[in-house]
């Protein structure tokens, strides 16, 4: 009997809450001729779904619109041949200030899909959303030293969310960046693409201040930024991110972390992706066509703690690994404080092939007194293009270049073709293959500066013969092990300066070199103790 009252009980509460229908766009009169504006259509249809909860749908068709405010548990599904069209309009896109305080509230107002402060939201299906980005309405100042940015839209915003889901759908065409998540929690993006060029600061993607987000198996060709980290508020923290099973093409960098760094980042796992430089040319004025792999980097006080990315694949960028601690201090509203320089450890990149594209090395590097610490670097194989200078390979004294915007190309005359490491502590490099497609006279490996390192298992294919493969400039308890050349070279190691010590070399074939070991610059030969035999 119980259990009859239980089933009755239980149709009861199905009769009383009736799932919602979907609610159809058409029925509310928008038009899908991609001519008439249907954003109050839109908006009413959304509204309609906000009450109890439900669906808007987009059958096929083109629906031109502006700016639309998400509701609580609302989904938006396009349909297979419909096309969310942005209106190429300005007073199509009201402002829509958000309550969160951010470094980001300074050069962003609009936006065509927006939500603050709601929960239950997605957008999914297999068709399109277009912002018509490249419009001459869009069109930035270049005297403008942010490029307009005020007045160009994005297309997604959500601020203060929670359970956020966009799946299946193509973005395409931002005025600016193409989504920008901030202080959200629970964030799904799955089996997406994102097609971004055309204007300035078209980033595929900006997770800022968001906690337990998944981006997978999706798709990014982007002119900036393809994935990009931010923590543009010092009191969030970006934490609990998983990257996976995605192809991410850019003209910038494809995996960012910054440059906006006011928070924590914590707890990051990137894994499986194919990054390659993108076959769209790039807006930006410049030679250099893309910057970096993977981009690193606290610049504004942010601890940055526990990044693992493993199994990555690049090719035609121009570094593959660029990790940066500075300390800009940039604050993140208008007469706040500026922050201390932050900390940035316990990093572990492991299986990544990566084909270089220009001469700007891989780079570890932090600021004297204030060092990376413990990075992790395990089968790690990089084809070079080599042929850089004469000058640079002799380059020292290059100062700490803390201002300077962080990016790859600070230090493009490093004194290395494959990894420039300075104010480091705590370093494992494990099984690193570096080759250079033609001579270079610059070592494959400079480092300054660095503390408690061990080397094991480096292959250097190619160099030029009369430059030291590796270089340890006022360095100390270092371990080289290991270490095998292809090829003729001269010198394995070359000391500089008075100030190292304990360095160790053991398990080298050293008959190989015509001197293995050079000290120069007041270097000490009982810096180092040798272990192998000449």
């Amino acid at each position: 009997m119980e259990r009859i009252k239980v089933l009755i009980l239980g149709c009861l509460s199905l009769v009383a809450f009736p799932m919602m229908a979907a609610m159809d766009v058409l029925s509310f009169g928008a038009k899908g001729d991609g001519k008439t504006l249907c954003t109050h259509a839109i908006q009413a249809a959304i509204d309609k779904a906000g009450v109890q909860g439900g669906e808007v749908r987009f059958p096929s068709g083109t629906y031109l619109t502006g700016t639309l405010i998400l509701k609580d548990n609302v989904t938006l599904n396009l349909e297979c041949g419909a096309v969310l069209l942005g209106s190429t309009r300005l007073e199509d896109y009201p402002p829509t200030p958000s309550r969160y305080i951010s470094h980001i509230n300074r050069y962003t107002h609009s936006c065509l899909i927006y939500a603050e402060g709601v929960k239950n939201i997605a957008i999914k299906g297999e068709g399109i959303i277009d912002g018509q980005g490249t419009h001459l309405n869009f069109k930035a100042d270049e005297n403008d030293v942010l490029k307009s940015i005020l007045r160009r839209p994005y297309i997604i915003r959500a601020v203060s969310c929670e359970q956020i889901k966009v799946s299946g759908i193509t973005l395409k065409n931002s005025p600016a960046w193409m989504q920008h998540y901030l202080d959200c929690t629970n964030i799904l993006v799955d089996g997406i693409t994102v097609l971004n060029h055309g204007n300035y600061n078209n980033d595929g993607i900006d997770i800022d201040n968001c906690k337990n987000v998944r981006i997978v198996n999706s798709n990014f060709d982007t002119d900036d930024d393809a994935i990009c980290f931010k923590t543009t508020n010092a009191t969030g923290k970006c934490e609990n991110v998983v990257v996976a099973n995605c192809i991410i093409a850019s003209n910038c960098n494809a995996l960012k972390w910054g440059t906006e760094t006011n928070g924590a980042f914590l707890n990051f796992t990137v894994s499986n992706c194919a990054l390659w430089r993108s076959e769209h040319p790039t807006i930006y004025d410049r030679d250099e066509r893309t910057l970096g792999a993977i981009a690193l980097e606290t610049v504004d006080g942010a601890l940055v703690d526990g990044i693992h990315i493993d199994n990555i694949v690049s090719n035609g960028f121009m570094t593959p690994i660029f990790i940066r601690l500075a300390d800009r201090g940039r604050n993140y509203y208008d007469g706040g404080p500026s922050q201390t320089a932050g900390i940035l450890r316990n990093i572990s990149i492991s299986n990544m092939t990566a084909k270089m594209y220009g001469l700007v090395t891989s780079s570890i590097s932090g600021l004297v007194n204030h060092p990376v610490e413990n990075v992790s670097l395990n089968n790690i194989h990089i084809i070079c293009e080599g042929g850089g200078s004469e000058e640079d390979a002799h380059r020292r004294n290059m100062g700490d270049r803390n201002k300077e915007y962080p990016e790859t190309l600070i230090f493009a005359d490093a004194p290395a073709y494959g990894f420039f490491i300075r104010n480091v502590e705590g370093l494992r490099m494990q099984n690193i293959f570096l080759e250079s497609q033609s001579e270079d006279p610059r070592s494959a490996l400079y480092c300054e500066n660095v503390e408690n390192m061990s080397l094991h298992r480096f292959t250097f294919e190619n160099p030029e013969p009369g430059a030291p493969l590796i270089i340890l400039n006022q360095c100390a308890n270092i371990q080289i092990s290991g270490n095998l050349p292809v090829g003729i070279n001269n010198t394995l190691l070359q000391v500089e300066g008075s100030a190292n010590r304990r360095i160790t070399l053991y398990n080298n074939d050293l008959s190989v070199y015509r001197q293995p070991v050079l000290f120069k610059r007041g270097a000490r030969n009982d810096a180092v103790k040798c272990l192998d035999s000449f």
